[in-house]
């Protein structure tokens, strides 16, 4: 009884409109619209393997009193309040403050990690003398653009 079964399974199988399905090749609409498809993915991997991948960082950054020093840059310990995501590794990257009347850019020295009780937390950065004395005793915008690789690698490390 089983045996029959087998033989009759196989025998579907082997059918006539099986084997014409089977052995039927595809039209050349098929075939173009899978190299094209093909191709587009390809495409979009090489756009993504050249796009840097590129994580912003921003928040308000409280300014206290600044000291004079006779040279043109000076480290200052500021107060930056991240706004949503907090970053790991800043020691080196630059660090734009966005007063009202202009932007001027900063190198972030050191960024403690631990924060008050208000979520700030104590960055010392080096400014240039005159552009941090303009925005002294204020609380401005900030912005901290970290590149790091590139997109493919990062929706490869995601997966």
């Amino acid at each position: 009884m089983e045996e029959e079964k087998k033989q009759e399974r196989s025998y579907e199988l082997r059918s006539e409109k099986v084997r014409s399905i089977v052995g039927q090749i595809p039209s050349s609409l098929i075939r173009y619209g899978i190299t094209a498809i093909g191709m587009v993915l390809l495409c979009l991997f090489a756009v993504a393997y050249y796009l840097p991948y590129k994580q912003v960082y921003s928040g308000t950054a409280t300014i206290h009193k600044t000291t004079t020093t006779p040279v043109d840059s000076t480290n200052i310990t500021i107060l930056l309040k991240f706004e949503n995501k907090r970053p790991d590794k800043v020691k080196g990257q630059m660090i734009c403050l966005q007063s009202p009347y202009r932007t001027f850019v900063g190198q972030i020295q050191d960024l403690s990690s631990v924060r008050d009780t208000l979520e700030r937390q104590e960055a010392l950065c080096r400014f240039k003398s005159a552009d941090i004395k303009t925005v002294e005793n204020q609380t401005v915008d900030f912005q901290i653009t970290r590149t790091s690789g590139n997109l493919l690698q990062k929706m490869l490390g995601d997966i």
